[in-house]
């Protein structure tokens, strides 16, 4: 499937060429050795059915069944009606695997349009829902009780929580499509930091976990996405948060490393099995990991990450161990020196 996806980056027309020139030099070694290199032909048919239109995929199926009974009566001394039914056979098999896979990715298609479809309808109303807990929460609102307020308060962390999924779910799909854009700029690290722990601090406040902070005084400035990279460590927060028992300490680390500047974010909760670990960044892995009763979280959060992180030229790494808690790092890049030193100053000075 990863083969698959790599020709993906091909124009339709590009890969059908590249296709047509496969099942030449198929056809040639065919030809030939006369080795068996049927399956082989399998491979153009496949690329070009998940990729294009269904007519390419009929096109390249005959293509293929052509050149092997060409091949095959050229190898024949006295050829006879065996090589033409072969030829048939073969083509029938082509047509029905060019066809099915063409099937399966135009179901694949419109399954995603519709979770896209259903997932932003979903946003609206849940941002107007927000807007009222906001008002519920707030802690100058004499109108309502303080039984009143925390209801308000945990709604509200529920909400959020919801909303995070919802445009995880929005953000992945178009990550993995390249339709998510990018705006590159240089960000002080700690203000980065500090708008990350501020959206997480109600969540912690009533999950009785504190949050600390350890940052270096001289981080460099960053080259990332604002909103994108406060979102992902707002969601490595939340992760750790939905981890942490009550009374135990999540920490924010900033510090210098090589090329970068590396954000860790440190909890005290249960920690993940080492055969999860390697997977934890794949789509879906958590799902399996929280069947066989791992601690972990729904399977997109961290995905997520994973995604916006890499489109932005940094990198992402996790360290576990069972009983002593979970510690995730995020690398962005430095910025550009040219670029970062005239404004470092002022950039530090608005820091903590």
């Amino acid at each position: 499937m990863r083969l698959l996806s790599f020709f993906g980056r091909f124009s339709t027309t590009d890969q059908m060429i590249l296709a047509i020139v496969m099942v030449l030099f198929l056809g040639l070694i065919d030809y030939l050795s006369g080795w068996e290199v049927s399956i082989l032909y399998l491979f153009p048919i496949a690329v070009v059915s998940w990729h294009g239109e269904r007519w390419r995929g009929i096109v390249l199926s005959i293509c293929c069944a052509v050149a092997w009974l060409i091949a095959d009566l050229v190898q024949a001394s006295q050829p006879g009606a065996l090589p033409y039914w072969n030829a048939g056979v073969r083509l029938g098999i082509f047509l029905v695997i060019s066809l099915t896979l063409n099937s399966l990715r135009i179901a694949r298609e419109r399954q995603k349009e519709l979770v896209e479809f259903v997932v932003h309808d979903l946003r609206s109303p849940l941002t107007n829902v927000m807007a009222g807990l906001h008002l519920l929460a707030d802690p100058d609102n004499e109108t309502l009780s303080e039984a009143h307020r925390e209801a308000g308060e945990i709604a509200l962390i529920s909400a959020e929580r919801m909303k995070h999924l919802i445009d995880a779910l929005l953000d992945i799909s178009r990550m993995e499509g390249d339709r998510m854009p990018i705006h590159l700029a240089d960000l002080n690290p700690c203000q980065l930091a500090d708008g990350a722990l501020n959206q997480v601090s109600l969540w912690a406040r009533n999950a009785r976990v504190s949050l600390a902070r350890d940052y270096h005084p001289d981080a460099k400035p960053v080259r990332a996405d604002r909103a994108l990279a406060e979102r992902v460590l707002v969601n490595l927060l939340g992760n750790a948060l939905r981890h942490s028992p009550p009374e135990t300490v999540i920490t924010l680390r900033v510090a210098n490393v090589a090329g970068g500047v590396a954000f860790s974010i440190s909890d005290q909760g249960p920690g993940i099995p080492a055969e999860w670990l390697s997977r934890i960044f794949d789509k879906f892995t958590q799902v399996a990991a929280r069947k066989s009763g791992a601690a972990v979280g729904t399977g997109l959060g961290l995905t997520f990450c994973r995604h916006a992180v890499e489109a932005q030229g940094g990198r992402i790494g996790i360290e576990s161990q069972e009983g002593k808690g979970t510690t995730v790092t995020v690398t962005f890049p430095a910025a550009p020196a040219s670029q970062a030193d005239p404004m470092e100053g002022a950039l530090m000075a608005g820091g903590r």
